[in-house]
């Protein structure tokens, strides 16, 4: 089963990012996993849209790809980074790669609330008109003050239960839905 991780922070040292190793590092005799590169990917604008843009190609060939994808998340000022947001706008558009991709959402936050503001807006935006995609319901992984979830720049077991929990069940989702 192919899995694709988005991690939504481009910062060295992100926790959000230690979230998606492990994963990786935890599964990875399981699932064939792959990173989508955000970083790099130009400002979406109509007026740039219809030009040739060989890593946004990359990024939609990614999710065309996966079996699953999770999207790891910081929160900025209530919401997700312009970063993947971003990305997710040139996904929406030519061919609208997220159509019926089973999604699971996790991430980490060095508040109290865990990213649960920017899951709920993610939410939103991977229900629109552009994506349709289909968020794995009953799955919801937040990692408040993230900071002490992780040891040596890796998320602890210990930390981990509710993200293996809500794992198995999304793998399991994606299982039942190629039936």
């Amino acid at each position: 089963m192919n899995i694709l991780l988005v991690v939504g922070s481009t910062r060295k040292g992100s926790y959000n990012q230690m979230i998606a190793n492990y994963i990786m590092e935890k599964y990875k005799g399981d699932y064939t996993f792959r990173q989508a590169d955000i970083a790099t990917i130009p400002m979406f604008s109509e007026d740039i849209e219809k030009e040739d843009w060989p890593i946004v190609d990359k990024a939609r060939e990614d999710v065309e790809w996966a079996d699953g994808i999770i999207i790891v998340t910081p929160e900025n000022n209530y919401s997700v980074p312009s970063v993947l947001k971003n990305y997710l706008d040139w996904c929406s558009r030519k061919k609208r790669v997220f159509i019926n991709k089973p999604v699971m959402i996790t991430g980490g936050s060095m508040g109290h609330w865990g990213t649960i503001r920017a899951q709920g807006h993610l939410r939103q935006i991977l229900r629109s008109n552009g994506h349709k995609a289909v968020v794995v319901p009953g799955v919801e992984v937040y990692f408040p003050k993230v900071q002490d979830s992780v040891e040596n720049n890796m998320l602890m077991e210990d930390k981990a239960g509710s993200l293996n929990k809500n794992f198995a069940i999304f793998i399991d989702y994606i299982n039942k839905m190629n039936l």
